[in-house]
């Protein structure tokens, strides 16, 4: 009897301990307000070197730890600063270690989302302080920061290059997956290919990133595979796939932001007929163009 009341004690334990480390782990996952690996922390004491004397455009988020906005926010902060990283500072305040830096900065609630302008931030009457007005969400976000760059000449959109499975995986991700198919670099040369490239910037824009699509590109030839599932065969053409429910269209029209836009909206609101695949390709791994024009191997002399 003492031997089965101590394997069940030890068991009980043992139960316990691993709940307890398995909730610990997902707790420290969790993002909490302020949180991100990306996301810099705003206090008294660095403001006006991470803010005033930072060049670059910068969004604040002004919280307090107890918000429970603020908390459903974190994730989605710390992934647009994620994936912002490098052209815009996101960073965070907490309003109740740094009070009167908080009230400075306007807050009036939690959380209180602010900007700083690209360039100076300062003026004869203060810091330059702008609202904050676009969604609450990663891609709006990002979005919000790349119109504001627009404004000063600035562009930091990017469109992926498929050069492999986790690149397209990535695309996937969204209920929408664009894939641009641009000519072989041999047609077209680097000037070329980076037409279509600002083409498909601006179709981005076009669309705004709240719109459930993902964009990426692919050279002709390349992903065979991809091409023949697909039957994309046109170049430059345009792949709309929509994994979720196995469909996909091509576009074959003009390769400009308004026929562009237009197949993804026909599509998205189930304007235009898909067809059905059966069998999702594989991704062949290549390697990245280097944005340079296509060089001619040298020929042997005989």
């Amino acid at each position: 009897k003492l031997q089965f009341l101590y394997f069940i004690v030890s068991y009980k334990m043992n139960f316990l301990s691993t709940a307890t480390f398995v909730g610990c782990a997902l707790f420290a996952a969790a993002q909490g307000p302020g949180e991100g690996e990306n996301v810099v922390t705003i206090t008294a004491d660095n403001y006006r070197d991470e803010i005033v004397g930072y060049d670059g455009l910068v969004l604040l988020e002004i919280y307090a730890p107890w918000c429970g906005h603020c908390k459903n926010l974190a994730p989605e902060w710390a992934k647009a600063a994620t994936a912002l990283k490098g052209k815009v500072k996101l960073a965070a305040l907490d309003a109740t270690a740094h009070e009167e830096l908080g009230k400075m900065f306007g807050a009036q609630g939690y959380p209180t989302l602010v900007t700083f302008p690209h360039g100076v931030k300062e003026d004869e009457e203060g810091i330059i302080i702008g609202k904050y007005n676009g969604g609450r969400v990663a891609d709006d976000i990002i979005d919000f920061a790349s119109t504001e760059l627009d404004k000063v000449g600035i562009d930091i959109t990017e469109i992926p290059e498929l050069v492999n499975q986790e690149a397209f995986d990535t695309c996937l991700e969204k209920k929408y997956c664009v894939v641009a198919l641009l000519p072989h670099i041999v047609d077209t040369g680097a000037s070329g290919r980076n037409e279509y490239l600002e083409t498909i910037k601006s179709l981005v824009k076009t669309m705004g990133r709240s719109n459930p699509t993902g964009y990426i590109w692919s050279q002709s030839g390349n992903q065979y595979e991809m091409e023949e599932a697909f039957q994309s065969q046109s170049y430059p053409g345009l792949l709309v796939i929509n994994k979720d429910r196995s469909r996909y269209v091509n576009h074959r029209g003009a390769f400009t932001v308004q026929a562009l836009s237009k197949t993804i909206r026909s599509l998205q609101t189930g304007r235009l007929s898909a067809e059905t695949y059966k069998t999702f390709p594989t991704i062949e791994k290549s390697e990245p163009w280097d944005g340079k024009d296509y060089v001619y191997p040298e020929e042997e002399d005989y």
